[in-house]
């Protein structure tokens, strides 16, 4: 329930919110923005301070799961990285999406196999999606004079 509630709270507010207009500005072009008086620095800085709100909230959500250690987020460290570049650089509803998948994918093979060997062919399988779909499942759409 809780990350229901952070993906909506965020969506929402990338969306809806002057704030959310000019992290999606820069994102898509950043030379742009600049031009048209978004500071980037500033607007890195914002979207810094959210990405740590939201693995905070991660990090909270994880030690109500199972005991706590320095290294606790290191076996997830991979899935996050392979969510995102799965789900398309900067798409929301390709991570959540991505995310989906990937659990699925992990807790069907995981029944057949070991965690370890699940762990490898997911990320064989990613390998070969990547290859095939090089962005991801959704591509960020920006204008080009090209």
């Amino acid at each position: 329930m809780l990350s229901i509630a952070a993906v909506i709270a965020v969506s929402l507010a990338l969306k809806q919110s002057s704030m959310g207009r000019r992290i999606r500005a820069v994102v898509q072009n950043r030379d742009l923005a600049e031009t048209s008086g978004i500071s980037s620095r500033r607007t890195d800085i914002t979207t810094f301070f959210i990405g740590s709100g939201l693995a905070g909230v991660a990090g909270v959500a994880l030690t109500l799961i199972g005991s706590t250690s320095p290294t606790i987020g290191q076996s997830y460290l991979i899935d996050a990285f392979l969510v995102v570049v799965v789900g398309g650089l900067g798409q929301m509803k390709g991570a959540v999406i991505a995310a989906f998948a990937l659990g699925i994918l992990n807790s069907f093979i995981e029944y057949s196999t070991t965690a370890s060997i699940a762990k490898v062919i997911v990320f064989v399988i990613i390998v070969v999606f990547l290859q095939l779909r090089p962005q991801g499942l959704f591509a960020v759409k920006t204008r080009s004079l090209v």
